[in-house]
């Protein structure tokens, strides 16, 4: 089988001035009661002239005495789920904010 090699691609530091905000991130959060799962949620990440990023499948985890929690997408395996997309670092922090915030913010309006 022959191997074709990848060709490197320039890293480029975005300036502090570009780096990405919550505002940045779009979210379409459908609300639903299933036990602990209260939302799915899909996020898209800009990537400028480069495009987008479309992240399909996020749940909303609500346990009533704990914190709302954002679990990325999962596939279930022989014993336990197992992510679909690993996310780490800032851009984690700041999907897991806007989804969240989209949750609250919805889950008010439906009071």
């Amino acid at each position: 089988m022959n191997v074709l090699p990848v060709p490197r691609t320039q890293i480029v530091q975005r300036k502090e001035s570009e780096q990405m905000k919550a505002e940045d991130l779009t979210v379409e959060l459908r609300l639903v009661d299933y036990e602990k799962t209260k939302a799915f949620a899909d996020v898209t990440i800009p990537l400028g002239n480069e495009g987008d990023i479309k992240i399909s499948g996020w749940s909303v985890l609500d346990s009533g005495g704990k914190a709302p929690l954002a679990a990325p997408p999962a596939r279930k395996g022989n014993s336990r789920y197992f992510d679909v997309v690993s996310l780490t670092g800032r851009i984690r922090s700041v999907v897991e904010e806007v989804i969240l915030k989209e949750y609250q913010r919805q889950k008010k309006a439906n009071k």
